[in-house]
């Protein structure tokens, strides 16, 4: 019942100010046509203000009633979740969405399927049971991996390293000793190994910063550091590339099993073990593998898998406890019945790798789907570094950041048909055995800081280091991690390193634009040199730097020596000056001596002209 239909005094002052109306009952009837008037006058004055004051709105009514429609239909969908919970925080949530759509509205989005739509399709943005607006991006396990082939640090820097790690949201560590290892059969382990103290020394401050380790050992491929033995020579898939094991050796079995067990045994509280089988190049290719397939009347992929099943079982059934992992790239050209049939996944569990950002278009939906009808789970694999050249000394952070970045986009789309269990954050050291050195893992470890950093975070589309990142790295410049060539001043263990390397990049770049200038290709080239032939005026603009390249490449090899020398044994340092100082230094030494023998000149011959050394008096 309306208030002006009692008997009762209403006086319409009290909404209207102005008016002293008093309605009895015989007059109700046309109070209330009275009243429907003004209203209506009241409502056309409001919108002419409102059409003064923002045109755009009236023009765009049709859009915000459409507006309403859809923030009605979506607060019905935001409803159904409701019914979850009554939290606070979903109450939160949900005023926050709305004022998403309203935002929206305004940039000219509306009836975008990405802001409205049902509830299935916004379920991503929808919170769990256990709301938490800064749920990570990736909640399984992320394990670090230290690549031993090449630099392995002295046991004192994990002491510093693994908190950092952990720090930075690490669950764990994929160590791959290689030749690091103390095997029984000593010809395997390399003269600076790990002794068995520091191993387990290793895996006592990997617990003390709730890492677990999980140790990889190469047992197909990759076997460079035992295939390059005059010993183990009889081994080889092909005779002349020391890079795969022979499966159908009855050697090749017995070898590899005493590695696993050295190896196991001193791991005792690891749940898993990686056993590689990457990159098999050379595969049914010797004679016992041709009559063995013959008789088995195998493919070369019931080959592989037969080697693999070998060890895996091998594995399982003398310790049950362990889970073995195999890199995936071999698999992927299996198919689904191949893989069904051969029951590999009673076995182990795949590691998809993947280091570039294309790995969308690189990874494709048949292949997900696939593995999702095979394995119960799957793990992934990214790159921090040593995945952009093989002579790289510096770490292009934001190239391996949207390595991850894609990797978090691929898991959102398939994570509803297949369990993603863990990443592997891969830092290569080689890209094999015989592979020079690329970046050092004090250098890399800022890239490693800011992907690790990234997979806690909530927001996908992050760009550069989180706060977390180059707070935990003690840097005063965050952003200029991202950038080649820049310095943040980070205090990290082993920053100088990380500085040296840098200025060493920057030398180069500078070297590179000095060879670049046209007076260095005009006056300045092999031919010159040669002839001993060119205008001191534009050689001496050529090579105006050239004595403070020589400096302070003398000062970078100084620095980089004594910041090594607290991490790396003699060996390293010494491979890695070797690699990356020596033959620079090497090629300014000519460029000077060539430059003062030029300068030197005060008469020059006629043409046509002929080598300095060649050159007969007079002419």
């Amino acid at each position: 019942m309306y208030p002006w239909t009692k008997r009762s005094t209403f006086k319409v002052r009290d909404k209207f100010p102005g008016f002293n109306i008093c309605c009895y009952r015989g007059r109700a009837q046309t109070v209330f046509f009275g009243m429907i008037l003004m209203m209506m006058v009241l409502i056309l004055y409001r919108i002419a203000a409102s059409e003064t004051e923002s045109p755009k709105v009236t023009r765009d009514n049709k859009k915000l009633l459409a507006l309403e429609k859809m923030k009605k239909r979506t607060m019905e969908n935001i409803n159904e979740v409701m019914e979850i919970t009554q939290s606070f925080e979903h109450l939160a949530w949900q005023k926050e969405y709305e004022g998403k759509i309203i935002s929206a509205a305004k940039k000219g989005l509306l009836g975008s399927h990405r802001l409205v739509g049902s509830y299935n399709s916004i379920k991503g943005d929808i919170p769990s049971k256990n709301w938490n607006k800064n749920i990570p991006l990736f909640n399984g396990q992320r394990i670090v991996h230290l690549d031993l082939k090449g630099a392995p640090p002295k046991v004192s820097y994990y002491q510093e390293l693994f908190p950092i790690i952990s720090s930075l949201g690490g669950t764990g560590l994929l160590i791959e000793y290689e030749d690091m290892f103390p095997y029984r059969h000593v010809d395997l382990t390399a003269r600076n190994a790990y002794s068995k103290k520091d191993i387990l020394r290793i895996i006592e401050l990997a617990s003390h910063n709730n890492l677990e380790v999980i140790p990889l050992i190469q047992t197909f491929g990759h076997l460079e550091f035992m295939l390059k033995l005059k010993k183990y020579k009889h081994l080889r898939e092909v005779s002349q590339y020391p890079q795969v094991v022979c499966p159908s050796n009855n050697g090749t079995f017995n070898i590899i099993k005493d590695m696993l067990d050295d190896i196991i045994t001193l791991h005792p509280s690891s749940s898993y073990i990686h056993i590689g089988c990457d990159e098999v190049y050379y595969l049914g290719e010797c004679s016992k593998c041709v009559d063995m397939m013959l008789k088995e009347r195998w493919t070369k992929k019931n080959l592989f898998l037969h080697h693999v099943s070998i060890i895996a079982r091998y594995i399982k059934q003398k310790y049950p406890s362990l889970t073995v992992l195999t890199w995936d790239d071999e698999f992927r050209q299996l198919t689904l019945d191949e893989l069904i049939a051969s029951q590999i996944s009673r076995l182990i569990e795949p590691v998809v790798w993947k280091y570039t950002p294309e790995i969308e278009a690189q990874l494709p939906f048949s292949l997900w789907d696939k593995y999702s009808k095979v394995f119960p789970a799957v793990w992934i694999a990214s790159a921090f570094k040593g995945a952009t050249g093989s002579d790289k000394y510096i770490t292009d952070i934001y190239y391996h950041l949207e390595n991850h970045r894609a990797w978090m986009r691929l898991v959102k789309t398939y994570s509803d048909s297949i369990v993603f269990k863990g990443i592997f954050l891969t830092g290569w050291q080689r890209y094999d055995h015989f592979a020079i050195l690329c970046e050092l893992l004090p250098v890399g470890l800022p890239s490693l800081a800011v992907n690790l950093a990234f997979l806690t975070l909530s927001n996908i589309d992050a760009t550069g280091p989180s706060e977390k990142a180059t707070s935990i790295l003690k840097c005063e410049n965050g952003v200029s991690l991202m950038g080649s060539g820049t310095s943040a001043h980070c205090t990290f263990p082993g920053s100088l390193i990380y500085d040296a390397a840098i200025r060493l990049y920057n030398l180069n770049s500078n070297m590179q634009r000095m060879m670049d200038d046209s007076s260095f290709k005009g006056w300045f080239t092999e031919y010159n040199i040669q002839m001993m032939f060119s205008s001191k005026s534009h050689v001496e603009q050529a090579t105006a730097d050239l004595d403070r390249y020589k400096m302070e490449l003398l000062y970078i090899e100084k620095d980089v020596i004594a910041a090594m020398t607290d991490i790396y044994d003699s060996a390293t340092i010494s491979e890695w000056t070797s690699t990356f100082i020596k033959p620079l230094n090497t090629k300014l030494q000519k460029l000077w001596e060539a430059k003062e023998k030029i300068l030197s000149k005060d008469d020059w011959p006629r043409r046509p002209l002929t080598p300095i050394f060649d050159r007969r008096p007079g002419l």
